[in-house]
Parts: C-alpha cells; sequence; structure tokens
C-alpha cells in the first residue's frame, strides 16, 4: 500500500503562500514530491504524515552524529540556558573549538568561524586575492562552492553548452554578472592534460586554485591522488594559492579530512556541515603565513552571528567525540557504509541492472547508466558523470526506496551520508529496501 503524503502537501500549499517555492534553498525538493518533516531521532524522521524514513540524507551532509544526539542537545541547551545565546566579545568556546581544529587537521594554524560554507569559501577568496595581490580564481566544472555571484559559472550540470574539456568557457548563472564571472577561470577536473595549459596561461593574474579536494556536487566522484599532488605541485611552483572546500569531506572523510587522507596541504581551507552536527557553522583558515592578513585585517571578514557560542557549543561536542572516540567514530561510519555500497553492487548485478556505485565509506553515490553508456563506462568528472546517468532509472529507484522507508536525495547528482547513528540493523533494512527497489526498476526500465 502506497504512503500517503497528504498532509504533507496540505502544508507544503500553505508553505508556498509565504514563502517563495516553498523552501528556503534551492535543492531541498528538486525532482521529488514534497515532505514536510515533523521530527527526528537518531538515524530515522518522520513526515507529518507519520511515515517513517530511514536518513541518508542527513541535512545534506552535516548530521554526522544523526537527529537530536542527546551529548550535542545537553550542551547547546546548557549553553543557552546557563550563559547566554550571542556574545559580542570572544569567549571560551573559541579557544576550545579552534585548538580541537588545529590538532585535528594537519597545517592548520589558524582559524576564522563563519555561518555558512558559502560565507568560508568567499572569504577564502578574498584572502587569497589579497595575498597573491591578483584577482582572478581557476575553479572546475560541477563543482559548487556556494550560491553567491563570484561562484555561480558552469556548476548547471550542461557542460557540453560551454565548450570543450579543452578549453571551457565561463557560463554565468541568471543573475550572475558578467563582469564578476569574468574573474573566474573554468577547468575540468581531473584532466591534467588541459588544466596545465590553462595554469600557465593564466598564472600571472591567478590567486588561487579552488576545488573540492574529492567532487561531491555531481555525485561522489573519487580522486585520483596523483592528481592532488599535481595540484599542490604546480600552484606552489607559480605562487598560486590551493584552496580546498572540504564543507563535505571535512570531519566526514576522517578526523583531519581529505588534506590528511591524500597527504597533500592546502594553503587555504573551508569547512562547515559535519563540523557542527547539524548546527550552522562554518570556518576557514590555513597557515599562519597566509591567516596573518586575517589577524592584520587586511583581509576583511566579519558577521554579527560568527562564532556565535551558540552554534560553537555544538562543534565543540562534535569535535570532542571525534578526537576522543577517533578509531570508533570514523570506523563505524566506513565499515556501515561500506557495506551498502557493496551490498547495492552485489543487488544491482543480481537484478540485472547496471549500475555505478562510488564514492568512500562516510558518502557514496548511485549513478544508474543509460542504456547508451558503455558497461565500461568511468565517471571521473562532472561530463563523464551527465554522459552516463540516467536519471530517469534512479527517480524510479528513489521513489520506490522512499515507499519503503528509506530516503536519499530525489537528484542524482546529490549524495548518500551516514551517521553514527545508523546501525548494523539498518543496514540489513535498507539491504531489504534495495532488492525491492531494484527489482522494480528492473520492470520498468528493462
Amino acid at each position: 500500500m502506497a504512503r500517503s503524503h497528504a498532509k504533507s502537501q496540505a502544508l507544503f500549499d500553505r508553505i508556498k503562500k509565504s514563502v517563495a517555492g516553498g523552501e528556503s534553498s534551492y535543492a531541498r525538493l528538486a525532482h521529488g514530491a514534497p515532505i514536510c518533516m515533523a521530527r527526528g531521532e537518531g538515524a530515522r524522521f518522520w513526515d507529518v504524515d507519520g511515515n517513517e524514513y530511514l536518513d541518508y540524507c542527513l541535512g545534506y551532509g552535516p548530521m554526522i552524529m544523526g537527529h537530536r544526539p542527546p551529548q550535542l542537545i545537553e550542551a547547546v541547551v546548557e549553553q543557552i540556558t546557563q550563559r547566554g545565546i550571542h556574545y559580542t566579545f570572544p569567549h571560551e568556546l573559541d579557544a576550545e573549538v579552534g585548538e580541537k581544529m588545529r590538532r585535528a587537521v594537519p597545517g592548520l594554524d589558524l582559524v576564522r568561524f563563519a555561518n555558512s560554507g558559502t560565507e568560508a569559501t568567499v572569504a577564502a577568496i578574498r584572502l587569497a586575492r589579497v595575498f597573491t595581490g591578483r584577482e582572478k580564481i581557476l575553479k572546475f566544472e560541477g563543482q559548487y562552492h556556494g550560491w553567491t555571484d563570484l561562484h555561480m559559472a558552469n556548476i548547471d550540470y550542461s557542460p557540453w553548452t560551454s565548450g570543450s574539456e579543452r578549453g571551457p568557457r565561463t557560463l554565468p548563472m541568471p543573475g550572475a554578472p558578467q563582469c564578476i564571472a569574468e574573474t573566474l577561470v573554468i577547468a575540468s577536473w581531473q584532466r591534467r592534460e588541459f588544466v596545465e595549459r590553462i595554469i600557465r596561461d593564466h598564472a600571472h593574474e591567478l590567486a588561487a586554485v579552488l576545488c573540492e579536494p574529492i567532487m561531491c556536487n555531481c555525485g561522489v566522484i573519487p580522486t585520483d591522488p596523483e592528481w592532488l599532488l599535481w595540484l599542490r605541485q604546480i600552484t606552489r611552483e607559480l605562487g598560486i594559492l590551493l584552496i580546498f572546500d572540504e564543507i563535505i569531506t571535512g570531519f566526514r572523510l576522517g578526523l583531519g579530512g581529505a588534506q590528511k587522507y591524500f597527504d597533500v596541504r592546502a594553503d587555504i581551507v573551508t569547512y562547515g556541515k559535519a563540523l557542527g552536527g547539524g548546527f550552522p557553522v562554518a570556518a576557514f583558515g590555513g597557515p599562519a603565513e597566509v591567516m596573518a592578513l586575517e589577524t592584520s585585517g587586511e583581509a576583511y571578514h566579519g558577521g554579527t552571528y560568527s562564532a556565535s557560542p551558540l552554534v560553537l557549543s555544538a562543534a565543540n561536542v562534535v569535535l570532542h567525540e571525534m578526537v576522543e572516540h577517533e578509531e570508533e567514530f570514523f570506523g563505524q561510519l566506513w565499515r556501515r557504509g561500506t557495506a551498502l555500497q557493496d551490498g547495492l553492487r552485489e543487488i544491482a548485478e543480481r537484478h540485472g541492472v547496471r549500475v555505478i556505485v562510488q564514492g568512500y565509506g562516510p558518502m557514496w553515490t548511485t549513478y544508474f547508466l543509460l542504456d547508451e553508456a558503455p558497461d565500461d563506462a568511468v565517471i571521473d568528472n562532472a561530463r563523464t558523470a551527465i554522459a552516463a546517468s540516467d536519471a530517469a532509472r534512479y527517480a524510479t529507484f528513489q521513489t520506490e526506496l522512499m515507499e519503503h522507508g528509506v530516503y536519499i536525495h530525489p537528484g542524482w547528482y546529490e549524495r548518500w551520508f551516514i551517521s553514527t547513528a545508523h546501525s548494523d540493523d539498518d543496514v540489513e533494512l535498507t539491504l531489504a529496501a534495495y532488492d525491492e527497489a531494484m527489482a522494480v526498476v528492473k520492470k520498468t526500465h528493462g
């Protein structure tokens, strides 16, 4: 029997009368029927119709400890009731969270706190421009770093409209001024033979190369470690800063993030999502030499709610759990996430459905292949992801999983996330749902 979403639809219709589009972020309901949430607990949430779901979206990744982890809630409530919601001045949590981040992340001498990943990345770009005296930033097709005009180019999942991989054209999104787009240089991810020429041609005007060390906004695309090492070498050779956007990978891939995983040090790194465990906190930082411009105020960054004690009290608990229980904390994310990925591959093969499942233990993506895609298709950047991916098969799979109480994002280009609240029993329930959903995909699409 199909689940009812009548109450969600009614509430959504009410919301739309006051909130443009019925949501305040562009992707929350994309390609899916509206679900209005009632509450969350651990690895699950319930919608207003009473439907229960195992949650593999987790607020787009922040809730690495699941919904409403008791120790996090206790710390935030204590901060509110005993100390205050917001301060004008520095406070002890600045020191505690900053010290934990420095201990956890190699090469992170100094940090500044921000309110969102977008803001942190804007600040990182400004810092790079001040440090180098140059204006342009190189970014890669399909990588999302935020929604401001500084970021909004070549992220519309239609890269074939922007020229060849040899030299993509810069295409600003609607509303982003062309003059700002001209401060961006666009390249294709993991295409050294083309990127080297682009970087060398623009070296005299490039302040930074900005990238996700693991591409996580066109699915999860594994990174060749040699590619990152090469990016580090060529940027250092040419006096260009390397910015890692670790909003997604930071404190999820492992305690030291992608920098530690790949043993590559960036000049500036941005953090968010998992850092706050569901509370809106972000940060950027790097070596003392670069961050000295924040210390002196030459690179301007501020914000009324930056370093709010409310959100830092949450980040302090998240980091404490990660630091004190690192092996157990990240071990279970990798073990259960890997089991789900391996299980999905086996189930898809058994049903005769062509699927590429790729990622890393705590985060991954399921790419259903188009009929015209070869069996040995390789998805290693935005262009290859779009060329191979069948959105219709994915949509059928996602809809059927929802009917069996498993929630993943409706967009094929998003990710699965797992939390420490997910159990081995949850893995088994999810594998059973995989089996049912994959059978429907095979029946519907062949």
